[in-house]
């Protein structure tokens, strides 16, 4: 067993250095989904997400949902375009082909929509983990 004094001291010490993280490596794990994963040597976990995320963009744009342009006098697109953009690659893409123009019409259009503002805010979120990985906050 540990002597109190050792307990005592572990418990004490400062916490490790946190280290700043790369813009770069943020701006390249916003632009394609899994890369900042990739580029950490995290191979398994870049694949489930780029996957993950770009099967909810298609299943978004099959479903007729459109990628979020904001409007003027409908406060709520702004947010969506900001969930959209989130995409990345996935969004400027998809704005410059014509795709995911949405068909209101469509039975699936609010499903597309949400499965398009998904991709967006999942890949948000995979860049708040590399940022993580790389200040060494998380293995």
């Amino acid at each position: 067993m540990a002597s109190s004094k050792q307990q005592t001291a572990a418990k004490e010490s400062p916490p490790a250095e946190v280290r700043p993280t790369p813009w770069g490596l943020l701006a390249v794990a916003w632009l394609i989904p899994g890369l900042g994963h990739l580029i950490l040597g995290r191979r398994v976990r870049a694949a489930v997400f780029a996957g993950v995320i770009v099967a909810c963009w298609v299943t978004g744009l099959v479903l007729h949902g459109e990628l979020a342009v904001p409007r003027p006098g409908a406060p709520f697109s702004y947010l969506a375009f900001l969930a959209c953009l989130g995409q990345g690659a996935l969004f400027i893409g998809g704005r410059l082909l014509h795709l995911g123009l949405g068909d209101p019409m469509s039975a699936g259009f609010g499903y597309g929509n949400t499965f398009l503002v998904t991709a967006g805010l999942m890949n948000l979120l995979t860049v708040l983990d590399v940022s993580d990985i790389a200040r060494g906050m998380k293995d």
